[in-house]
C-alpha cells in the first residue's frame, strides 16, 4: 500500500462527481488561491476509481433533506461556504 495526500480543486457549484481511488479518505477543504480544494488520503496501488458526489452550500443557504458528511468549511471573503460529502 502507497499512501498519498492528493489534492482536487473543485468547481465552485451545488453538487459536482469528483474521481478518486477506491477507499480514499477525505481530509480537508479549503481555499487556495481563490480556488476551493478538498485533500484526500489515497492508496495509489488501488486501481479502481470511485466517484464521490461533492456539495458546496453557501452561508445562509438551505440544506438538502439527506444526510451529509460535513469535509470543512471554506472562506474566500465576502463569502462563506461549506463542503460536503
Amino acid at each position: 500500500m502507497r499512501q498519498a495526500i492528493w489534492k482536487y480543486p473543485l468547481q465552485l457549484m451545488d453538487s459536482q462527481e469528483v474521481s478518486m481511488p477506491a477507499g480514499a479518505k477525505i481530509l480537508s477543504a479549503h481555499n487556495q488561491d481563490g480556488t476551493i480544494c478538498i485533500w484526500a488520503c489515497v492508496d495509489q496501488d488501488v486501481a479502481f476509481v470511485s466517484s464521490r458526489t461533492i456539495c458546496i452550500i453557501g452561508n445562509g443557504n438551505p440544506m438538502p433533506n439527506h444526510p451529509l458528511d460535513f469535509i470543512g468549511t471554506v472562506l474566500m471573503p465576502p463569502f462563506v461556504w461549506h463542503v460536503f460529502e
